[in-house]
């Protein structure tokens, strides 16, 4: 469970975060505010009080999948990284990241990473990429901040899942002596600027977070009504019962026992079947939103994200409020770990289909992102396009056998190379040759 502070401000903030209207929707999932304060020995992982500190640092964005958002870092006159950019939802794209290059971190015997940063409200990742594992995943925990707020959040190592190209892998402990890199993602598919100033990552020996869990939570609230019983049925089913009665804070959307009945003959009933658990975990989380959040605050920022990563709006309409398509039947029935709003319908989530790149256009893909990176004197950036493409091809089942050997090899070769231009050129050297496999099969 997370465990985040407020920190008072220790210096002038120096690049404008854009003004949200309501930063508490980027509070993600399972976090916990205290004001008990940071327990434990700390290690420092990476702190910017000289430009030298910066050169560990890269930054990948989504223009290896074609994307065009852009993301990138600079040192402060306070001393801090400065994480900005701009984020686009265009060609596939939406994400924005910086990372440490790979490097013997010494973290054995901790159990937690502490991250002391101010946001503009936007939800992030930390990243962390341990020795033994392909660079296209990592392991993702949630990042909040509160716009102008300085946080110090502390993540115990349990809280990171394994991810790969947005997607939870099978449960895999993380191993605090293989951590060898810490970074940042922005992916909350919200276009527009950001901005993310960072003073430290430390690892700690203490991230236990306080308090208990409390009676009188979401779901004890949703049983004591009466009218919620498929809404309960549906969260055991999807494994989301624990999350709902958690520590939270969380909002939930809650349809009535009615609301479910207005869904098609037979859709309850083929939700709540094991082989279609993805899509109801998908149209619960399109219920949820991070954080204790009021009809009045709800209508004063007009719009939340689900943790579906849907945008739900709030607003005033023929004289009642709708969330989403949905009407309001009841508004801020506290619980301990959070609020329930009543609606008269399930929130669908949208769905947008779109063909995903094969393995040719995705190497030409890369390619057309790298080159103009390599030449413009990022080698570093540019070896990175190409080392998470080798890696997204490795995951092709219509990649042709002996290319498979070849991506192999270049990812050994280009582990073991300390030149950035070396490893782009023989991650190029690769990509090459396996383009070519594949006309050649054609």
């Amino acid at each position: 469970m997370w465990k985040s502070e407020s920190i008072a401000p220790t210096m002038n903030f120096t690049s404008a975060l854009p003004n949200l209207r309501c930063s508490v929707f980027a509070i993600a999932i399972a976090v916990l505010v205290t004001q008990q304060p940071l327990q434990g020995a700390m290690k420092t992982i990476a702190s910017f009080e000289n430009d030298e500190s910066l050169k560990s640092w890269t930054s990948v964005n989504d223009g290896v999948m074609g994307g065009i958002s852009k993301g990138g870092f600079k040192r402060s006159d306070q001393g801090t990284l400065l994480f900005t950019g701009e984020l686009s939802l265009e060609n596939n794209g939406g994400f924005a990241s910086i990372r440490m290059k790979p490097a013997d971190l010494g973290l054995a015997g901790t159990s937690g990473i502490v991250v002391k940063a101010r946001g503009d409200g936007r939800t992030y990742w930390v990243d962390l990429r341990v020795s033994d594992q392909m660079s296209a995943s990592s392991y993702r925990a949630f990042l909040p901040t509160t716009a102008g707020k300085w946080m110090e959040t502390t993540i115990p190592f349990a809280d990171f899942k394994l991810q790969a190209f947005g997607r939870e892998l099978p449960v895999k402990p993380i191993n605090p002596a293989s951590v060898a890199s810490a970074g940042f993602t922005i992916a909350d598919k919200k276009e527009g600027p950001f901005a993310l100033e960072i003073e430290f990552v430390k690892a700690t020996g203490d991230a236990e977070v306080a308090g208990k869990k409390g009676a009188n939570t979401l779901v004890d609230v949703a049983k004591g009504a009466g009218q919620f019983k498929t809404l309960l049925a549906a969260a055991a089913a999807a494994d989301l019962v624990g999350v709902l009665a958690g520590d939270g804070p969380l909002t939930v959307l809650a349809p009535t026992d009615e609301a479910f009945a207005k869904l098609p003959a037979g859709t309850v009933d083929a939700l709540l079947q094991p082989e279609n658990r993805d899509q109801l975990v998908a149209i619960l989380k399109n219920h949820v939103i991070a954080g204790s959040v009021t009809l009045a605050k709800a209508l004063e920022a007009r719009d939340a994200p689900s943790l579906q990563g849907s945008k739900i709006s709030f607003r005033f309409e023929d004289g009642r409020v709708l969330v989403g398509n949905a009407s309001l039947l009841k508004a801020d029935i506290l619980a301990s770990n959070g609020v329930i709003h009543v609606i008269d319908q399930v929130l669908l989530p949208a769905t947008k289909a779109s063909r995903p790149l094969n393995a040719s256009e995705l190497i030409e893909l890369a390619i057309e992102r790298g080159v103009p990176v390599f030449n413009d004197g990022n080698e570093a950036e540019c070896a990175a396009i190409y080392e998470v493409t080798v890696e997204a091809l490795r995951g092709m089942d219509s990649l042709p056998e002996a290319s498979r050997g070849i991506l192999a090899k270049a990812i050994d070769q280009s582990h073991a190379e300390s030149s950035p231009s070396k490893q782009a050129w023989i991650l190029r050297d690769a990509l090459d040759r396996t383009w070519a496999l594949l006309h050649a099969a054609k």
